[in-house]
């Protein structure tokens, strides 16, 4: 059975790139999460809870 893991949100600390993560399942793919800033290539992404529009946003993309 999977298990949504909840909505998340990506920072580059070197250049302020940001991206927020719908809720997925318990698998993901390749690709699917960078494993680096796509903007500077900065290995370092740190994670961060978004906060209530964040979520309401990325919830409403998600069902388009």
């Amino acid at each position: 059975m999977p298990i949504q893991t909840p909505a998340f949100k990506l920072i580059c600390p070197s250049c302020g790139w940001s991206k927020v993560f719908p809720p997925m399942g318990d698998v993901r793919f390749q690709g699917q999460v960078p494993d680096k800033c796509p903007t500077c290539c900065g290995e370092q992404l740190n994670h961060a809870k978004p906060n209530i529009a964040e979520k309401m946003l990325v919830s409403i993309k998600a069902k388009l």
